[in-house]
Protein backbone atom coordinates (compact mmCIF):
# COMPACT_ATOMS: atom_id res chain seq x y z
CA UNK A 1 0.00 0.00 0.00
CA UNK A 2 2.58 2.32 1.00
CA UNK A 3 4.75 2.17 -2.56
CA UNK A 4 1.39 2.45 -3.96
CA UNK A 5 0.82 5.56 -2.42
CA UNK A 6 3.83 7.02 -2.88
CA UNK A 7 4.43 5.96 -6.46
CA UNK A 8 0.85 7.54 -7.07
CA UNK A 9 1.22 10.97 -4.66
CA UNK A 10 5.03 11.32 -4.47
CA UNK A 11 5.92 14.16 -7.06
CA UNK A 12 2.14 15.87 -6.49
CA UNK A 13 3.74 15.86 -2.92
CA UNK A 14 6.90 17.09 -3.70
CA UNK A 15 6.07 19.91 -6.01
CA UNK A 16 3.14 21.14 -3.76
CA UNK A 17 5.88 21.46 -0.70
CA UNK A 18 8.26 22.87 -3.01
CA UNK A 19 5.92 25.31 -3.94
CA UNK A 20 4.60 26.07 -0.53
CA UNK A 21 8.20 26.64 0.75
CA UNK A 22 9.14 29.04 -2.55
CA UNK A 23 5.83 31.12 -1.52
CA UNK A 24 6.88 31.21 2.06
CA UNK A 25 10.68 32.49 1.21
CA UNK A 26 9.61 34.49 -0.76
CA UNK A 27 7.48 36.84 1.47
CA UNK A 28 10.10 36.35 4.22
CA UNK A 29 12.57 38.30 3.10
CA UNK A 30 14.52 40.38 0.58
CA UNK A 31 18.38 39.25 -1.20
CA UNK A 32 19.19 35.46 -0.82
CA UNK A 33 15.15 34.99 0.25
CA UNK A 34 13.80 36.18 -3.65
CA UNK A 35 16.17 34.42 -4.97
CA UNK A 36 15.80 30.90 -3.01
CA UNK A 37 11.92 31.94 -3.53
CA UNK A 38 11.92 32.22 -7.43
CA UNK A 39 14.03 28.88 -7.58
CA UNK A 40 12.26 26.69 -5.47
CA UNK A 41 8.76 28.31 -7.58
CA UNK A 42 10.62 27.78 -10.61
CA UNK A 43 11.09 23.90 -11.07
CA UNK A 44 7.66 22.97 -10.85
CA UNK A 45 7.54 25.35 -14.23
CA UNK A 46 10.06 23.74 -15.56
CA UNK A 47 9.25 19.95 -14.74
CA UNK A 48 5.47 21.09 -16.18
CA UNK A 49 7.05 22.65 -19.73
CA UNK A 50 9.60 19.58 -19.94
CA UNK A 51 6.07 16.92 -19.63
CA UNK A 52 4.59 19.05 -22.07
CA UNK A 53 6.99 18.66 -24.75
CA UNK A 54 7.75 15.75 -23.97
Amino acid sequence: MKKTFLKLWGMPLFLTFLSLFGLITALLGDGIWDILGWITLSIPLILIIKHYYK
